[in-house]
């Protein structure tokens, strides 16, 4: 009877979790006929008995989409315009929606329908259609808010290099009370082609600090989609990939201090058409013939010699700081500057800068007519190599060569390298190539899998991850599908003109860096897999790739190691966990949320073990002036984390300060009241 009871109980939780309806969430671009977008529209028809079909939206709507969906066997398919509080508020509006047996939201700026629609009679009849058994479907901002947390757009949009700097930026406005269908989900669209994988994990990190969430962050595609069903099964389908991230047994978060954190081994599912995900168990619940086994038969590569990567093609701008700091650290008596003659007018800024450091140094142009003339990589002491063409500068790869055998024994002697930029990305066994000349590579299958020289064999390298949007999609999809398609165990995002050092004596990786620096680890991967979807005009497939077990990890922290080996930063394991085990070792006073407000805010904090019940902790609102506006917490407070809302009714609009103070510790943030 206790089995029975059990099983009964096991049931009971997960109707309750996801209720009686279907979500189709679709992470943008066109629909077409006969296209990627026909098998989820057409689930979507299915699930809904090919009835009644309302396309909402706050703005004015062609029929194509009624068409399309009718066209798919859809009853009936029609737009309806909802663009006033007042309109959202009709018991007319209400009454017609719930007749729907489906209901698809259409894209555009999310913060419309949470500023228009959130607590309306609009908000009630989407969720009595989905508990009655419906079809609630959305794309682009239509699926951001389908979840049970979403990204509201308050403020607009936040790119993932601001969220990375800050998790708790004003531009990372979330919601919890707009159309919470499916428990602890939190969707973001149009993922890959605009580099979003950073932006939905500091997401998730703002959410367990802020609100003591663990969410399973669903990064969806453009022309993508995760269709699931009432039992938390969730379909891929569609042209590229889904990306889910959540925080398990292994992932340890740290808070930040003095604007640094880390983020250690984050779960990560990558599944492409054909894989499911259950939502209610975590795991991936279904894996297509497609996917091929995971195979490395080799022993992890550790790398062979000290090396230095830079996320920026910026030459001038390193020359002080990255390239100083590797001088500091290496036998510079004899410096090696490698690079190809088209790049000549760029090396004179390295040869300068060397001169007027009266260093000694040659330059070693590769060609294919010189590579046997091999006396200054013979003695060189320490290299220093830049270019763009990745296709000359691997002719160090080929041995039988002078130059090339001289510079592959330099390195098994341990001869340290500096890599500015791109040309970082032949360190590995394998790079992947046209990432920078053709913003649409990696959608049309144009990115070439290239050897490189293997100082380091497991690892696929993109530098310049947020240096231009235009090749997002291909650089942050290049790591992923190069890990995938070379069976590498190890991938490297770097920005700007941060700087890594990957250490081949404790086979570490420590930066210096300002972005933190995402480190992808596939040690446990053990099925992999790639989109079959040609669009028009393409060479080959889409080049994104299906991926489980993988494991993201980040850090902006100068001072922690990331050990390659041990797939973990070095002393971080256990510290911070779990946000119920109150682990912290220091007070945290997070910005208040929301800033602008008016006239509600809500301001939180966090109390460690270490020094709760030793002081009084009081909370307290100023003016401009230091004067004492009003006092929110004076009390003894027991280790966890608090969250005090803050009705500033009373006061006019301008610029208010408060201040959190316990024992020794006290800390102050600025709030902005606009009436």
């Amino acid at each position: 009877m206790k089995i029975i009871s059990k099983i009964i109980l096991a049931l009971f939780l997960n109707i309750n979790l996801f209720a009686q309806g279907y979500i189709c969430a679709v992470g943008g671009g066109s629909e077409d006929y006969n296209d990627w977008s026909d098998a989820p529209y057409g689930w979507a028809v299915q699930k809904s008995d090919s009835a009644k079909i309302i396309i909402l939206g706050v703005s004015s709507a062609t029929d194509w989409l009624p068409n399309y969906f009718m066209s798919l066997g859809a009853d009936t398919a029609y737009n309806k315009t909802i663009a006033s509080i007042s309109s959202a508020n009709l018991q007319t509006t209400y009454d017609e929606i719930i007749t729907a047996k489906a209901i698809f939201i259409r894209g555009g700026d999310q913060w419309d329908y949470f500023r228009l629609w959130k607590g309306t009679k609009v908000d009630t009849a989407i969720n009595y259609v989905f508990q009655n058994g419906g079809v609630i479907a959305g794309t682009s901002a239509g699926a951001a808010v389908l979840g049970d947390v979403d990204f509201s757009a308050r403020y607009g949009t936040v790119y993932p290099d601001e969220a990375l700097l800050n998790p708790f930026n004003n531009y990372m406005q979330l919601d919890d009370s707009f159309l919470p269908l499916i428990k602890d989900v939190l969707f973001d669209t149009h993922f890959t082609e605009r580099a979003r994988h950073a932006r939905l994990i500091t997401m998730l990190y703002n959410q367990h600090f802020n609100k003591s969430k663990n969410l399973i962050g669903t990064g969806i595609d453009d022309r993508t989609a995760i269709c699931i069903s009432p039992d938390g099964i969730g379909e891929v389908m569609g042209s590229g990939a889904v990306t889910i991230f959540y925080k398990d047994d292994l992932t340890n978060y740290t808070t930040i201090s003095s604007d640094k954190y880390t983020i250690e081994n984050l779960k990560s599912e990558i599944l492409t058409a054909g894989w499911k995900y259950d939502f209610i168990n975590k795991e991936i619940s279904f894996i297509p013939l497609s996917a091929k086994d995971f195979i490395v038969n080799e022993n992890y590569h550790s790398p062979k010699t000290n090396f230095y990567l830079t996320g920026s093609d910026d030459i001038s701008a390193q020359l002080d700081n990255n390239l100083a700091t590797f001088l500091s650290e290496v036998d510079k008596n004899n410096i090696a500057v490698i690079c190809h003659p088209g790049f000549a007018n760029q090396i004179t800024s390295i040869t300068n800068y060397l001169a007027a450091s009266n260093y000694i140094f040659s330059v070693i142009n590769l060609t294919s007519a010189n590579l046997n003339n091999a006396d200054e990589a013979n003695t060189a002491t320490c290299f220093i190599i830049a270019g763009d063409s990745l296709n000359v500068l691997s002719y160090l790869n080929q041995t039988g060569n002078s130059i090339a055998d001289a510079f592959n024994n330099s390195v098994k002697n341990e001869k340290p390298i500096f890599f500015f930029g791109n040309s970082g990305k032949i360190s590995g066994e394998k790079y992947i190539d046209k990432t920078d000349s053709d913003e649409y590579a990696s959608y049309r299958g144009r990115m070439t899998s290239n050897n490189g020289v293997s100082i380091f064999g497991e690892l696929i390298f993109q530098p310049l991850i947020f240096a231009d949007s235009d090749f997002y999609e291909n650089r942050m999809s290049a790591a992923l599908w190069g890990m995938m398609r070379n069976r590498k165990r190890l991938g490297i995002y770097l920005n700007g003109n941060d700087m890594l050092k990957i250490s081949s004596a404790d086979k570490s990786i420590n930066g210096n860096v300002s972005t933190p620096y995402i480190i992808v680890d596939a040690s446990e991967t053990t099925k992999i897999d790639s989109s079959t979807y040609r669009a028009s005009g393409s060479i080959g497939t889409r080049q994104v790739a299906a991926m489980n077990n993988l494991r993201f990890s980040l850090t902006n922290n100068s001072d922690v190691k990331y050990l390659t080996e041990e797939r973990k930063f070095e002393g971080t394991t256990g510290i911070n966990k779990n946000i119920s085990d109150n682990l912290r070792d220091e007070i945290v006073l997070h910005q208040n949320y929301p800033n602008p407000f008016n006239p509600v805010t809500k301001i939180s904090f966090a109390i460690p073990v270490v020094t709760a019940n030793f002081a009084v902790t009081t909370l307290k609102i100023y003016d401009v002036l230091g004067r004492e506006i009003k006092k929110l917490v004076n009390e003894y407070k027991q280790p966890g984390t608090y969250e005090i809302e803050f009705d500033a009714s009373f006061l006019s609009s301008g610029v208010y300060f408060y201040k959190l103070q316990s024992g020794n510790f006290s800390a102050i943030r600025k709030m902005v009241l606009i009436k």
